[in-house]
């Protein structure tokens, strides 16, 4: 066995046993270089090998990351009624993280108690010709491990399937709003201008829920499948 396939399998072992999870960043190239005492050469062939494998995925600028379980196809035949009309390539670029308690409103929707603590994230979602805002609400009780490095790399539905519980059914809901001052700012439009909120509430096998996102575009195209 090669030095680069000895790193690979290594690396290949951490990821398998959990030491990094779905989602997680790897170390960057420089400290794996300095980690196994090699060449950046070998380095680059160790992690080639596991990005053929489907095992990892380099994020030109951003890192190295364990690669999502579920893909695009996937989202699209969950999410059923609203489908993106097209995919670009994007990035994502955090606005806010923070614990915060639940409160009346989000313990009613979420089934815990007011009292609960629950993560609030929110990012951008930045494309060459449009922007998303997309806000997360994860319980911190099904969601105890989440790192927020996840959100550079995976999907909605990957996101929410990194807690404790996976979801089996998924709560949609299509509103028109106008912009208000932060969304026209964000999203690169006029106050009052016409946006979609999309409102995701998934569940658990059990009709249990999980998390809410919810996301906010003002040029976002979709197309609506009733079938």
């Amino acid at each position: 066995m090669k030095l680069f396939e000895k790193i690979a399998d290594h690396l290949m072992g951490q990821i398998n046993s959990g030491q990094y999870g779905v989602g997680a960043e790897l170390p960057p190239e420089v400290q794996l270089q300095k980690d196994f005492d090699v060449s950046r050469t070998t380095v680059r062939k160790a992690i080639d090998l596991l990005v053929e494998k489907n095992l990892v995925v380099r994020k030109k600028g951003i890192g190295l990351f364990v690669a999502p379980m579920l893909s695009t196809q996937n989202i699209l035949e969950m999410t059923g009624i609203i489908k993106p009309g097209t995919y670009q390539h994007h990035k994502k670029i955090l606005k806010e993280n923070y614990l915060r308690k639940a409160g009346p409103y989000y313990s009613q929707l979420l089934k815990i108690k007011p009292s609960a603590l629950i993560y609030y994230i929110s990012f951008l979602e930045v494309a060459k010709t449009s922007v998303v805002k997309e806000i997360f609400l994860l319980p911190l009780h099904y969601f105890p491990d989440f790192q927020v490095s996840i959100i550079k790399v995976l999907s909605a539905l990957e996101i929410t399937n990194s807690g404790k519980k996976k979801v089996d059914k998924l709560e949609q809901d299509l509103q028109l709003i106008v912009a208000n001052a932060e969304l026209a700012k964000q999203l690169r439009c006029q106050i009052d201008e016409p946006l979609f909120k999309v409102s995701n509430h998934y569940f658990d096998i059990n009709s249990e829920p999980i998390a809410i996102e919810y996301k906010f575009a003002s040029n976002t195209k979709y197309v609506v499948d009733f079938t």
